[in-house]
């Protein structure tokens, strides 16, 4: 139950890959925020802020890819997972299995690489349905039903949500996102597991947007009206926290959408 929370802290490397993130965010996050007021306040000429502008832009984004590739380079690598034998140095009888997670290797090109392939499946995932609600005909159609049945229709197709993340982790291709058949058979052979994980996701997501938002509120930021140094501490505060958890809950989300089906299973 608890396993999904912490199996990155009993895991070989977990520190210097939590702080890669953390520091590899920040330093391209800074970068492109101190060069867009520099190229706000120093340069004049149009042409040459709209270069550094663009340069700017793209700092911002590629810590963005990076976590994100860094995320399906994880939940891959939960996919292949191996299992482990564990005895007591003293042999009483008792043994036990652990799952044995690599994490990926350090390679920030890579990740970002990733990172783009991974909106590419995005889009290319949600073009099906996208048709398929907005067609024409079957729009008229469920445009009849009542909003009880509607609800039920669109929880059953998002139920194949994770099942077509997972074959893409798996499988890192982008088409992998329209295999139907795998996803009603990951659903179909592991139901118990895949609704198991999809209601712990639900309920972490949930506690994790009440932590910000409580957090926010012992903090007074929704009620800041003025930035002077009292208040840039707390949203600086409110900020470290946010990514440093933030940065926490993509092992969580990975390890539950890694095991929704057995290791093994490809």
């Amino acid at each position: 139950m608890l396993e999904p929370f912490i199996w990155m802290f009993k895991t070989q490397n977990f520190k210097k890959h939590f702080l890669y993130l953390l520091f590899s965010f920040a330093a391209f996050m800074i970068t492109a925020i101190l060069l867009f007021f520099c190229v706000t306040f120093f340069l004049k000429d149009i042409f040459i802020q709209n270069i550094f502008y663009l340069l700017s832009f793209i700092l911002f984004i590629l810590p963005l890819l990076l976590v994100q590739g860094y995320f399906w380079e994880l939940t891959e690598s939960i996919i292949s997972r191996d299992w482990d034998i564990k005895a007591a140095s003293v042999y009483n009888g008792k043994i036990k299995s652990i799952f044995s997670i690599e994490l990926p290797e350090i390679n920030s090109l890579k990740f970002i690489w990733r990172g783009i392939a991974s909106i590419v499946a995005s889009i290319l995932m949600v073009i099906p349905f996208a048709l398929l609600m907005f067609s024409g005909g079957i729009a008229t159609n469920l445009s009849g039903l009542p909003p009880e049945s509607l609800g039920f229709l669109y929880i059953f197709i998002m139920a194949f949500i994770p099942a077509l993340l997972w074959n893409y982790a798996s499988r890192n291709s982008v088409f992998a996102v329209w295999n139907i058949r795998k996803a009603i058979y990951l659903m179909g052979n592991y139901t118990g597991k895949y609704i198991f994980n999809i209601i712990l996701f639900i309920i972490f997501y949930t506690v994790d947007y009440f932590i910000l938002f409580f957090l926010a509120e012992v903090l007074g930021i929704k009620t800041i009206t003025e930035l002077n140094s009292i208040n840039a501490i707390k949203v600086l505060i409110w900020t470290v926290v946010a990514y440093i958890k933030y940065f926490y809950t993509l092992y969580v989300y990975a390890y539950l959408l890694g095991t929704i089906a057995p290791s093994g299973e490809d």
